[in-house]
């Protein structure tokens, strides 16, 4: 739930828009430069229809009403007129800039280092465009190239805090924690009413085992802003991690209210389930997998809710498509071993634990239930032994 390491960063013009060969309406000239929204669309469309402006001053005219269109969402018209934009002016490095924006926001990261990388080349010193490269690349989980260009962009301009921030997320996943904190702390000297920063750090926190100190930055960027679904959120799976059920459940029922989330709706299924309220649970995944139909979280923990009821075809159903959606999905494997040990199959089931020992060795409990099918297959030894190494992980496991 970390904030998406792209943002769009709106470009100023460098140019005054005023008229080439006629006379553009000043008010309309000055709303296409300076407005926003339905407002500044309208604006520009009559100055581009005008026929009355320089090549330049057409361009910049598309250009601004390509990052108002991004600005809605609308990310094909956008592209549409910043490439009109790049047309018109090939050295325009802001429409490159929009124009990989927009490529950014369809997913298309390909594209969008492409037009980063041509900004970055009539502009070498065009910091923002190295940190929006370098954010492709991270989407692209191409931490080492993202880390050179969140580099370049801090040596272009020190006081950069998103440089700082969008590194803090890349050695975050390079399991670089540490590093990834003092990005973050950096990011927060800078900006000190930075929240996503300090949600950012906050997860990092939790992600090392530090709950109270995770909570005390969701606390603060709660504080700065009261409506930051992502940091309510963030700081209810906290308390579940904590076993606070209670805290956990009010933050993640207001993030909920505020903006329904797939990873919210599962984290909160996953407190019923502890809870022992198994409906509750089953509803909260349904709602996930609404949201997300391919969250294989979700699919594994209402497979576990449906096992807990006696469900057993409706589990097997459930932990199969989580498989199917990530085959290196280790909890899913061992939730799916489990159905099939109910069901009496300890073949398939031994099969399922295997893999999820392949897949995460530290976890004790496959270790547990496989030495549990083991013995009742009459391989007492092959049992006595799993056993023993889930007890060597965790001595308190079956106790």
């Amino acid at each position: 739930m970390r904030k998406s390491i792209f943002g769009l960063i709106a470009s100023a013009s460098l140019a005054v828009l005023i008229g080439g060969t006629g006379v553009v309406r000043a008010d309309d000239a000055e709303m296409c430069s300076d407005q926003s929204g339905d407002v500044r669309i309208a604006a520009c469309t009559r100055v581009i229809n005008s026929g009355q402006l320089s090549q330049r001053n057409l361009a910049e005219s598309y250009r601004f009403r390509g990052a108002e269109w991004q600005a809605k969402g609308d990310n094909d018209r956008a592209i549409a007129d910043d490439t009109e934009a790049i047309r018109l002016n090939p050295e325009d490095q802001y429409a490159y800039f929009n124009r990989g924006n927009a490529y950014e926001a369809k997913g298309d990261s390909d594209s969008a280092i492409a037009d980063y990388t041509q900004a970055v080349q009539i502009d070498p010193k065009f910091a923002d465009a190295y940190v929006n490269r370098g954010a492709a690349y991270y989407h692209k989980k191409d931490y080492d190239h993202a880390i050179d260009d969140f580099n370049e962009a801090t040596r272009v301009d020190p006081k950069l805090s998103s440089a700082y921030n969008d590194r803090g997320l890349t050695y975050a996943a390079k399991g670089d924690n540490d590093r990834a904190i003092a990005e973050y702390n950096e990011a927060i000297q800078l900006e000190p009413k930075y929240v996503f920063a300090y949600n950012n750090r906050g997860l990092t926190y939790r992600d090392k085992g530090d709950y109270d100190r995770a909570i005390a930055d969701f606390d603060e960027a709660i504080r700065l802003d009261p409506n930051f679904a992502n940091a309510l959120g963030n700081r209810g799976v906290t308390y579940s991690n904590k076993g606070d059920y209670d805290r956990a459940f009010v933050d993640l029922n207001e993030a909920l209210q505020i903006r329904p989330s797939a990873a919210d709706y599962n984290t909160r299924g996953s407190a019923y389930r502890i809870k022992g309220d198994n409906d509750r649970a089953i509803a909260d995944f349904n709602q996930a997998i609404r949201l997300d139909p391919n969250y294989a979280f979700a699919y594994s923990n209402r497979c576990g809710a449906y096992l807990a009821k006696n469900a057993n075809d409706q589990a097997l159903a459930d932990c199969s498509r989580a498989i199917e959606l990530d085959p290196k999905f280790a909890m899913a494997h061992r939730n799916r071993g489990l159905v099939y040990q109910t069901k009496g199959d300890l073949d398939r089931a031994i099969a399922d634990y295997n893999e999820a020992i392949a897949l995460d060795p530290k976890d004790p409990v496959p270790y547990y239930v496989r030495g549990l099918a083991r013995r009742a297959r009459g391989d007492t030894a092959g049992g006595d032994a799993d056993i023993m190494k889930a007890r060597q992980i965790n001595p308190n496991i079956g106790r």
